[in-house]
């Protein structure tokens, strides 16, 4: 059950983290950066996951270290649930470092959601509304479900303890 529990919370971890980079890179073209300025910038392994040089450019702020925080997080959890998750003795350890994944979660998804908002609807909160591209509904209450299940997470880990 421990394993199981684990690869579902990585899956949904590694979901809000790529969700969150498509905030970020909603951001950056609100910001009116060029799609082909952004492609260059990202170029490397340094660039890529934490944004380097495009923060050099355009200080990205909170953003930045949210990234940052976030992906190392994401990796570290996913390395020691897989790795040593079958041990006992680690599965304390593994809970408390879901727990602060989940609370880093909460205000990454709140700053994505309101970035794809803004990129797609103009708006940072929509009841329910058509896409422009993709012309397929949406609604922000499905963000704010979405936190529901992180603070469930955040109250199960706390359980297991």
């Amino acid at each position: 059950m421990f394993y199981l529990s684990n690869i579902l919370i990585i899956l949904y971890n590694l979901l809000l983290y790529f969700l969150f980079r498509r905030g970020i890179y909603n951001y950056l073209r609100l910001s009116r950066m060029s799609k082909s300025n952004i492609k260059k910038s990202r170029k490397g392994l340094c660039n890529y996951w934490l944004y380097y040089s495009i923060n050099k450019q355009k200080p990205l702020g909170v953003l930045y270290h949210l990234n940052i925080v976030f992906l190392i997080l994401t990796v570290l959890y996913s390395v020691m649930a897989v790795a040593v998750g079958y041990i006992e003795v680690m599965q304390s350890a593994i809970w408390w470092f879901s727990v602060l994944l989940c609370l880093a979660e909460i205000p990454a998804s709140i700053i994505a959601s309101t970035y794809n908002c803004k990129a797609e609807y103009g708006k940072p909160f929509v009841l329910l509304a058509k896409g422009k591209f993709n012309k397929r509904f949406y609604s922000s209450v499905f963000d704010v479900l979405s936190w529901g299940i992180t603070a469930y997470l955040i109250y199960f880990a706390y359980q297991q303890l």
